[in-house]
């Protein structure tokens, strides 16, 4: 699991000395509206765009609800945190990609850019997110090797890092091995019910547009 939060993993530093991965890290939440934003001004949305769009948001908010019931308050968390736990989540979307929150995000920024714009620009913010969670990525790779050692370094052989891939025996091992409830579902939308209101604002917003543009 790469989506944890590990700023707190280093003492401060300028921020010339701190790894591109852990900047990105920081301002991670600013990429997002900034795109979102753009394909408001653009516009140029297209039918056929907008259902694709509409779809994708679904599929965003399915893989954000599938992982926030497997991680069960694991992520999000300092470095410090994750060593007193010591959890490693294999399980779920994790047994598929080892990112499979980043990779929601991008599908999500993706159908909102197609909901909001046009398609090529909803292909340019979903390389965009792409190439800005690979560097931080890279980084929290180092971070988790350090905690989980020798059992991360299994779980990245047999689990890609951002293609989602059927789990093999290995995977599905680790897997089954966790014997932790998962979240139960109150607690998931509870958590996730600011992507929920940003699914449903961006709809609004895409719905209000196609109306006065008609």
């Amino acid at each position: 699991m790469s989506d944890i939060e590990t700023e707190g993993a280093t003492s401060p530093a300028p921020a010339e000395a701190r790894p591109l991965g852990q900047r990105l890290f920081e301002h991670r939440r600013w990429i997002h509206p900034a795109f979102l934003l753009a394909a408001l001004v653009l516009g140029g949305a297209t039918d056929g765009g907008m259902l694709v769009g509409a779809a994708l948001l679904l599929a965003y908010l399915a893989i954000r609800f599938w992982g926030c019931r497997h991680i069960r308050g694991a992520a999000h968390v300092h470095v410090r945190k994750a060593q007193q736990r010591k959890v490693l989540v294999t399980g779920g979307p994790f047994a598929w990609v080892r990112n499979p929150l980043y990779l929601g995000n991008t599908i999500g920024l993706a159908g909102a850019c197609l909901l909001l714009g046009p398609a090529w620009f909803a292909a340019l913010a979903a390389a965009a997110s792409m190439l800005w969670y690979a560097a931080i990525v890279r980084w929290e790779e180092q971070n988790l090797t350090r905690l989980y050692g020798e059992e991360y370094a299994a779980y990245c052989r047999a689990v890609p890092r951002f293609v989602p891939r059927i789990p093999r025996a290995a995977a599905r091992a680790a897997a089954e091995s966790d014997e932790r409830d998962p979240y139960p579902w109150n607690k998931v939308l509870r958590r996730e019910r600011g992507a929920i209101a940003t699914a449903a604002v961006i709809i609004l917003l895409a719905l209000l547009r196609q109306g006065l543009v008609d």
